[in-house]
């Protein structure tokens, strides 16, 4: 699942880094458990922000909407981060970056390997991080 997320080392606020890697890890808990509340449960409830699946724009409920239709039809799904990278923007921002290959099983049965890449963009507003932007 997550043994590839890497934290780094480099990076001039370690707290974010490691802050940012475990709402990851949960997120990516989450989408094995094809529980689209919870993967999505970071982000921004401004009605300003933009997320995007498959090059189709989408607000932080239609996303989450879109996600609970696509879950409902699996029985399981693995996640596999084959690399990730985190940009440090400061103490209070970073982008969060991975991409790897999943493995769903339908309710029906069927199998299905898949590959996918995502980008959220992470900031801590009023004290608490949220993903102001995804794009997958």
């Amino acid at each position: 699942m997550t043994e590839n997320l890497k934290k780094n080392e480099s990076s001039e606020h370690p707290s974010v880094v490691s802050e940012i890697h475990t709402m990851m890890e949960e997120i990516i808990a989450a989408a094995e458990n094809v529980d689209a509340e919870k993967t999505f449960s970071y982000l921004t409830r401004d009605p300003g922000a933009v997320f995007f699946q498959n090059n189709k724009h989408y607000t932080r409920d239609s996303l989450i909407s879109h996600f609970r239709e696509k879950y409902g039809k699996l029985q399981s799904q693995k996640l596999h981060v084959t690399h990730s990278a985190m940009i440090d923007l400061g103490s209070e921002s970073a982008i969060w970056i991975g991409y790897g290959e999943g493995l769903t099983e339908t309710k029906a049965g069927e199998s299905m390997a898949s590959s996918f890449t995502e980008t959220w963009i992470w900031q801590k507003i009023k004290g608490n991080w949220v993903a102001t932007h995804y794009h997958g």
